[in-house]
């Protein structure tokens, strides 16, 4: 049951102040990096995979630890060679990351050459192709935005060359996949179709009425339009299941400068 309480303050003249709902506003998506902080090729979720691994496996692109060339990716197969992350679900990439490996030796090992891919379950897509990537620094971070709004399952780089090969390995610090993630919405509870009405008077006696919601929506708007200055001084309220006796209809007039508060205590019988 969801309650709404309405207070009427008393001044000069007793007035109605309603507690008005906030509204919840989406909060502005944000890019973030959705492969989780890898501990295995397969903890603590999704698969990384590669062509071939030496050393590094193919889970310490994603291990969000670059402080050595012993936490890299790295291959002495030729080129091409493919590294990548599957989701097991489809995921939308639109911005993905390259760190080179932290060594002065290795750094030479990140890619020139590559193709980023997305997996549709039948074929690899193309997504984004860059040549010439060059002059790497350690500790150096290059970002490429792809215009990209289809789910796909995994993603890989196809890497067809590299800066040179420094002791014979192609090698990758880090690898991070961006994209966005709904934000969750709260639970709002469903609106009632019947309330319980509960008018105080100054004198604190009170009254409780079983009513629907448009009949409490109506009296609330009887309200405000007589501290509005329009309407009639009084209100009928209709006492429904209270009818007893020979009475066809019974019901019960609240005035206006007698109120103190009153209370909708909303449920719903669906």
């Amino acid at each position: 049951m969801k309650k709404v309480l309405f207070k009427i303050l008393l001044s000069l003249s007793i007035g109605l102040t309603a507690i008005s709902t906030s509204n919840a506003h989406a909060a502005d998506l944000e890019s973030i990096n959705l492969v989780p902080k890898m501990t295995s090729d397969t903890s603590p979720g999704g698969e990384a995979f590669a062509s071939s691994s030496i050393g590094g496996q193919a889970y310490m692109l994603f291990d969000r630890v670059n402080t050595s060339y012993d936490y890299d990716w790295a291959t002495s197969d030729q080129l091409p060679a493919y590294v990548g992350y599957d989701f097991k679900e489809n995921e939308v990439i639109t911005k993905y990351t390259l760190i080179p490996t932290d060594s002065d030796t290795y750094v030479n090992g990140i890619p020139k050459a590559w193709t980023f891919q997305g997996w549709d379950g039948t074929q690899w897509i193309d997504l984004d192709k860059q040549q010439d990537q060059i002059n790497w620094k350690r500790g150096e971070i290059r970002e490429f935005a792809i215009i990209n709004n289809k789910g796909y399952s995994k993603y890989r780089l196809y890497i067809t060359a590299d800066n040179g090969r420094t002791a014979g390995y192609t090698c990758i610090g880090e690898l991070q996949l961006f994209g966005y993630k709904q934000p969750v919405t709260p639970d709002i509870p469903e609106m009632g179709n019947r309330a319980l009405l509960k008018v105080t008077m100054i004198t604190g006696l009170e009254k409780e009425f079983d009513l629907s919601m448009d009949e409490v929506n109506s009296f609330i708007a009887w309200y405000e339009g007589k501290q509005a200055g329009t309407g009639t001084a009084s209100y009928a309220i209709d006492k429904h299941n209270n009818n007893k006796g020979p009475f066809s209809n019974r019901k019960n007039y609240v005035i206006f400068d007698k109120i103190l508060t009153f209370e909708v205590s909303e449920y719903s019988t669906k």
